[in-house]
């Protein structure tokens, strides 16, 4: 089973006779594939990028364990002194991080950004982008533009 399939499953998109995922197994999911990102970045030798962590990239077991999956965008990491690593833009829309998008430089941070948006997934049930929300068809802007009003206007 996917997590994407599971993120439609939470509370934005649940049909009337269906219970959301509860917020036990939703931190079950967003552990287990922080540790799965942990061990990329800095127990494997040498250090892996995920590049490409995604909604639709966590396999889930039938006890909601993770397990990340399609390594196929992955690099190693910098090595040395080197702070990242020089690459084509990869990714997918809604979980590329703004300053790889912008620079190709490939650093963990790009991974742990794409992390917050499935998080995000996780806690709003929607998805990291949809070209049916309007202005606001990124998650992340989506929650900005919140937390924009909260800052404004309490």
């Amino acid at each position: 089973m996917y997590l994407f399939s599971i993120c439609l499953w939470l509370f934005a998109d649940v049909s009337p006779d269906e219970e959301p995922l509860d917020w036990n197994t939703r931190m079950i999911i967003a552990c287990g594939s922080a540790k799965g990102l942990h061990y990329l970045h800095d127990e494997a030798k040498p250090s892996v990028i995920y590049r490409d962590l995604k909604a639709s990239n966590i396999l889930l077991n039938e006890d909601f364990l993770p397990k990340l999956s399609d390594f196929g965008l992955a690099k190693f990491g910098p090595t040395g002194d080197q702070s990242y690593v020089a690459t084509r833009v990869m990714g997918t829309q809604g979980y590329c991080a703004p300053e790889y998008a912008t620079s190709g430089k490939l650093t963990k941070r790009s991974d742990i950004y794409s992390f917050g948006v499935v998080l995000l997934e996780l806690i709003t049930g929607r998805k990291a982008y949809d070209d049916n929300r309007g202005p606001e068809k990124l998650l992340v802007d989506w929650v900005n533009s919140y937390i924009d009003y909260v800052l404004f206007h309490f």
